[in-house]
């Protein structure tokens, strides 16, 4: 048979074939959400096999198993895996001054999507001062929040005082950020990012590392949402002793504003498996925000989207009324926010005026709660003062543990 014969015929073939794949998408209700999406995988997953071999085989551009090297344990050898699925006592000599990065499989979200009950396992990157040490009540713990863009690896150079310090520090990669993954496929898609399920994420993360209190938590820019949940949203207040927010994302509006629409957009494709091909072309040549990369374009997107900024506003409130100790530093020259948005925050917190001071070269003793101000810093603060800004969170720090010194 002529191959000028067999070409077209394949093509028709596999048109259809598709054209078949694209009604069933458009049958299901409700639409594919990230919250939905687990369920329709599960219920597809002979028909998506089906057609893997197909010119569209990238309709459903799922990531594979975690990239952990130990994540094949879940499946192979379940039994060998402790209650908080990888809380393993180390052997080695480590000091318990310096940061080591780890994994640990991390339980989250129980109940809380109506589609997935039982929740979603995340292949958590993190690190960790003292790893696999039991709890001990009379060491400070410092918990860092990085920003979105961005993994724990950003917080190092502050976070590393504290270790030397001898205080048990530990950070968390969030879900979709540097090498944090969902364990099974679906599990990245069902997470949308938003306030409520990071902060759930940070508190089982520790719950899992055995974890029972932490006195200072420090986040970075987006972090400061499920910062400020986590000290005064009600339920794990007692747990978390205080906060800092560096360069904090504004409460009136989106730190992104003018990329909003655009973030939609993104995420109405994104929900979508079989049009994230397309999406993978242009997102390229999209903007939003600083975000280089395709995946950080994605997860900025939904952040921006799952934002609820009457809620953080709220929670501001809250933390001021409270008076739980708290600290905020930032930089006038932030090119994406204007200084007012930043007092708009320290005015929600409830920190006196009187207690803002600016750094112009002589740091003097910050007062809680309190601001501290960089008139030439920008947005990103860490690569220009993270000394000075050690230094203003261990004054924070000896509000519980006042003989401490660097």
């Amino acid at each position: 048979m002529n191959s000028s014969h067999v070409c077209p015929r394949l093509l028709v073939s596999k048109f259809k074939s598709h054209l078949l794949l694209l009604s069933h998408f458009q049958k299901m209700k409700p639409r594919l959400t990230p919250h939905n999406f687990y369920s329709w995988y599960n219920s597809s997953h002979n028909l998506l096999l089906k057609h893997r071999h197909s010119a569209f085989s990238s309709f459903c551009t799922l990531r594979t198993f975690s990239s952990s090297s130990k994540a094949f344990l879940f499946w192979k050898e379940t039994s060998n895996l402790t209650p908080s699925f990888q809380k393993v006592k180390t052997t080695s000599n480590h000091d318990g001054k310096t940061l080591v990065d780890r994994y640990i499989f991390v339980k989250t979200l129980d109940h809380f999507y109506e589609d997935v009950p039982n929740g979603i396992i995340l292949d958590t990157a993190y690190a960790d001062s003292r790893p696999g040490e039991d709890f001990d009540k009379n060491s400070p713990v410092i918990l860092g929040l990085h920003d979105t863009p961005g993994s724990h690896h950003d917080l190092l150079p502050i976070l590393g005082t504290f270790a030397k310090l001898g205080c048990r520090t530990v950070a968390p990669t969030f879900p979709g950020h540097g090498d944090t993954q969902g364990l099974m496929p679906g599990f990245d898609d069902i997470f949308s990012h938003s306030t409520s399920e990071r902060s759930q994420f940070v508190h089982n993360f520790l719950a899992d590392l055995g974890i029972e209190r932490v006195d200072i938590i420090i986040a970075l820019g987006a972090a400061c949402y499920p910062a400020m949940r986590l000290c005064a949203g009600g339920d794990t207040n007692d747990f978390y002793r205080s906060m800092a927010l560096i360069s904090p994302w504004p409460l009136k509006r989106s730190r992104y504003e003018a990329h909003v629409d655009l973030s939609k957009k993104i995420q109405f494709l994104w929900d979508r498996p079989f049009l994230r091909p397309p999406a993978k072309l242009l997102l390229p040549v999209c903007k939003v925000g600083n975000v280089k990369n395709t995946r950080d374009k994605v997860t900025t997107a939904y952040l921006l989207n799952n934002l609820d900024l009457n809620e953080a506003t709220g929670l501001a409130l809250a933390a001021g009324i409270m008076n739980m100790p708290r600290f905020v530093m930032f930089g006038e020259q932030d090119h994406d926010v204007e200084k007012e948005l930043y007092y708009d925050l320290v005015n929600k917190l409830e920190i006196p005026r009187a207690n803002v001071s600016m750094f112009e070269g002589k740091l003097g003793s910050p007062l809680l709660p309190g601001a501290l101000v960089f008139p030439e810093g920008g947005y990103d603060l860490l690569q220009k003062y993270s000394g000075i800004i050690s230094i203003c969170l261990l004054d924070l720090l000896k509000l519980f543990y006042p003989n401490i010194r660097i």
